[in-house]
């Protein structure tokens, strides 16, 4: 409702101009009655360009409206018409209402060249019995500005539906980088204890049940985590991550050195997602024995003896990408490195710091 009140301002501001052809008419030397009828008749083409406006389409593809549409520009053109006996060359002001008509509820590129087409065919008819040329200037320069506005108002709308899909764009990779770190680290947690289990079966059937256990409790804890992270309403704690991270590399055989000190909460989100991942290609490629956590204000560093499987997923792996993304955001930085230059085990660190 508020839309068409501001688009009915709008258009009423402009009427102003038909007292051109109204003064014109009561002052013309014709019958009384040619007088009274361009009068009226322009008082109705108001209501109706009034009205026409109001009940403008807020679809191209609205084609009953459409149709509506095209009805009030004929009677607006019947309209104009019959004012043109007493109101002489000076109708010529009436086009460029139609050309605002036209321009403004049509579609963009069929209302410019109708808009267009109606005023310079209305001024062709009116010129031959022109006394001035300024009533032909002063239109023109209203449907110049008419133009100018329709097109400034489409690439606008054009830039910001743009701008939007480059927000939708931005969040679905936002979701998809927080349900592969979510899934893709729960994932791996299962697959490590189920193994673990399978080995523990024939050795000590109680702990194989323990871990049975643990892998149905972390399978519902992870399908939660999917559900809320879609949401966009979750976000690891660092402390949480830290104990997980000691579980799961312990059911990988990888011993876990871990040095972990208060950090502020906006380094607490990143680090988080950091050990996650970090831990995660850990226990998926490094075939590490040892493996080192250190958080520490303003960095966090994760250390394995692997064989360097991790540095090639920072050239193609999703997880590290996306970290990287993380990271960039919040204004900090990440880096990617062989431990040392040991070409059969090199291992790798993984830094994420605050500049």
């Amino acid at each position: 409702m508020g839309i068409r009140f501001y688009r009915l301002l709008y258009a009423g501001v402009w009427l102003v101009f038909l007292a051109v052809p109204v003064t014109s008419a009561v002052s013309a030397e014709v019958a009384g009655g040619l007088r009274v009828l361009a009068v009226a008749a322009t008082a109705c083409f108001a209501v109706v360009y009034l009205e026409l406006f109001w009940h403008k389409p807020e679809s191209d593809d609205a084609t009953p409206a459409r149709r509506r549409l095209a009805g009030r520009i004929v009677v607006l053109a019947l309209l104009a018409g019959a004012a043109v006996p007493a109101t002489g060359y000076t109708a010529v002001t009436f086009a460029c209402f139609l050309t605002a008509a036209l321009v403004f509820t049509l579609p963009l590129r069929s209302g410019l060249v109708g808009g267009v087409t109606v005023w310079v065919a209305a001024c062709l008819l009116a010129l031959p019995f022109a006394e001035t040329p300024w009533p032909f200037f002063g239109t023109g320069l209203g449907v110049l500005f008419i133009v100018v506005i329709r097109l400034a108002d489409h690439f606008e709308h054009r830039q910001l539906d743009a701008q939007e899909e480059l927000r939708h764009a931005a969040e679905r990779d936002a979701i998809a980088r927080d349900v592969h770190d979510v899934l893709g680290h729960s994932l791996t947690v299962l697959s490590i204890r189920s193994q673990l289990a399978r080995r523990m079966i024939d050795i000590d059937p109680e702990r194989a049940r323990e871990e049975i256990d643990r892998i149905d409790s972390l399978a519902r804890e992870s399908l939660g985590q999917v559900r809320s992270t879609v949401a966009r309403l979750r976000t690891p704690l660092l402390a949480s991550e830290v104990e997980t991270a000691q579980e799961v590399l312990a059911a990988a055989g990888i011993t876990a050195d871990v040095d972990v000190h208060t950090v502020e909460d906006s380094e607490a989100e990143l680090f988080a997602w950091a050990l996650r991942e970090a831990v995660t290609n850990v226990v998926r490629h490094s075939q590490a024995s040892i493996c080192r956590v250190s958080v520490r204000p303003g960095r966090l560093r994760v250390e394995d003896d692997g064989v360097g499987a991790a540095d090639e997923a920072h050239g193609a792996g999703s997880g590290l990408r996306g970290l990287r993304e993380r990271a960039s955001t919040s204004g900090a930085w990440l880096s990617l490195s062989p431990r040392c230059e040991d070409d059969d085990r090199p291992g790798t660190v993984l830094e994420v710091g605050h500049a």
